[in-house]
């Protein structure tokens, strides 16, 4: 048999190291980049899962933080509009303000609670409370007074305001009394009658005829 020149076994050869390499490339590489596009998927799945319950942490995180803030503002509101009118607790609170501005507290007089109605007539669902009060003192101490009633820890608002001034006498220098009537709230509904009570007749009685002598 003749020989194979060298130029058909280079040729050989070179036919060989392709289909090996072909071999290579379709049995080891390209399963690996099918290997690699899979992971990348997966991956990618892991990643949106991830968003996913990142999301609903930071929703649940915010749910949390806006019940806790609803817990402090029902406290805040709890403090401001009390379920009970607590006057006591009210009336000292107004003289201790009154005495801290350098105001002398002459009076103090809570009105009759009325149930406050919406713009449609129905019930609101709280009672407001009058209270007026009487006071003496400076320009400077009326206004210090009035700016203490402004963050008083219980909410109110000042419905009506007059002031006098009255002139020094032989026992006193000049001051400026106030009138001044404020309004507080209680989440109780508070219904008071207006009509006064009926009062009973007293019982007639009927005179006996004077009997004859006998």
């Amino acid at each position: 048999m003749n020989r194979l020149s060298a130029r058909n076994q280079m040729i050989i050869a070179g036919l060989l190291i392709v289909a090996v390499a072909a071999a290579a490339v379709f049995l080891g590489i390209l399963p690996l980049f099918d290997s690699a596009a899979q992971m990348d998927t997966e991956i990618a799945d892991l990643d949106s899962q991830i968003m996913s319950e990142q999301a609903l942490v930071d929703r649940r995180l915010s749910v949390k933080a806006q019940a806790a803030q609803t817990d402090v503002d029902l406290i805040h509101l709890a403090n401001r509009v009390p379920e009970s009118p607590d006057l006591p607790t009210l009336i000292v609170n107004l003289q201790d303000a009154a005495n801290s501005s350098g105001l002398v507290f002459v009076q103090i007089a809570p009105q009759v609670p009325t149930p406050v109605v919406g713009a449609l007539g129905a019930p609101a669902g709280y009672t407001s409370i009058p209270v007026s009060m009487r006071l003496e003192g400076e320009w400077s101490d009326l206004i210090e007074y009035v700016r203490r009633l402004s963050k008083f820890p219980r909410g109110l608002r000042i419905t009506q305001a007059a002031f006098t001034n009255v002139p020094a006498t032989d026992d006193r220098a000049r001051y400026v009394e106030a009138q001044l009537t404020v309004e507080v709230y209680t989440m109780s509904v508070i219904n008071v009658s207006s009509a006064a009570p009926t009062v009973p007749s007293a019982p007639t009685t009927t005179s006996a005829e004077p009997q004859p002598s006998q």
